[in-house]
């Protein structure tokens, strides 16, 4: 057999390859370590924009559902309409119900934000009459978990409750 043995390495040639495998190694650190520094910097200018968002959807919500408490159930079909409504709006929704009863326990700890800003922050589908539930969005900005879907649930718990106590009543659901 012949066989073809490798030249034995040199101190020189190990300690050329020591040293490129400890740049490698380094450069792969500080590649990690960058990564780590961006990830958490992006999560928490996320976070910050989700916090923005929450607020005003609940700011929104709030006012939606004291607009619909001091108008005898009656959901507003436009933003110029809430706005309106919100200025004149006297009662609050409902306690012991599936929503919020008070602005504070709406805003989950959050900062209450101002109307007129809360209303260009979020995305809201008006319903063609007062009857119909409106829909709010985050116009794709961050939100937290869950937090459309809550907002949203007041307003279809609340339809469900007055039309079960207009039911009940034997009224019919109000069309201002």
């Amino acid at each position: 057999m012949n066989e073809i043995m490798p030249e034995p390495m040199t101190p020189e040639l190990a300690a050329r390859n020591r040293r490129i495998i400890l740049v490698v190694a380094a450069v792969f650190v500080a590649m990690c370590v960058a990564i780590i520094i961006w990830s958490r910097v992006v999560t928490q200018e996320s976070r910050a924009q989700a916090r923005v968002t929450d607020a005003a959807l609940r700011s929104v919500a709030w006012s939606i559902l004291c607009y619909a408490s001091s108008n005898d159930g009656a959901f507003p079909t436009s933003d110029a309409a809430l706005m309106a409504g919100a200025a004149a709006a006297a009662s609050m929704p409902p306690a012991g119900k599936p929503w919020p009863s008070t602005q504070e326990s709406a805003l989950g700890g959050l900062a209450p934000t101002p109307l007129a800003e809360a209303v260009k922050t979020v995305g809201i589908t008006w319903g063609a009459t007062p009857d119909v539930v409106p829909n709010l969005n985050t116009k794709g900005s961050p939100s937290t978990f869950g937090a459309v879907e809550a907002v949203n649930g007041w307003f279809a718990e609340y339809a469900r409750d007055r039309m079960r106590s207009g039911a009940s009543t034997g009224e019919r659901s109000p069309s201002k």
